[in-house]
């Protein structure tokens, strides 16, 4: 049997990529900090970022919780996510002002990893994405 022959075979067996995004585990982002940590080296999708900053390879998604009752400032988290295309090209464009409005409200799936070395906080974890893509709105 030649490889040629069972090609579209092949290609109509592999998941589409909304079928992949749905298989992987789903965090929002303002909880990523603490439901992060057992899915270290597996991939993800953050649901509810906010893309305030990107370069051609990195990203910061915002996660904001819900206002509170009292009127207090929602807490806020910041996830760093090292993008494995040029999505960030688009991100920057669109929102690099730190708007949270509609346009920069997105899902972006990575594998997580512990980014603590690569700035010098030794046994201080900071956890973010690798391998990013950003998934747009429209």
């Amino acid at each position: 049997m030649r490889i040629p022959a069972l090609l579209p075979f092949l290609l109509t067996a592999l998941p589409s990529p909304a079928e992949v995004m749905a298989m992987e585990a789903h965090i929002a982002a303002v909880e990523f900090a603490v439901a992060a940590d057992p899915l270290i080296g597996k991939r993800v999708t953050l649901d509810d970022c906010h893309l305030v900053f990107a370069t051609e390879s990195e990203a910061t998604c915002l996660g904001l919780a819900p206002e509170a009752a009292d009127n207090t400032a929602p807490p806020l988290r910041r996830v760093l996510v090292r993008l494995a295309d040029a999505g960030g090209v688009r991100a920057g464009r669109l929102c690099e002002g730190g708007a949270l409005d509609d346009a920069c409200h997105v899902s972006v799936s990575g594998v997580v990893e512990d980014q603590s070395g690569a700035f010098g906080l030794g046994e201080r974890a900071m956890l973010g994405l690798r391998e990013g893509t950003i998934h747009w709105p429209d």
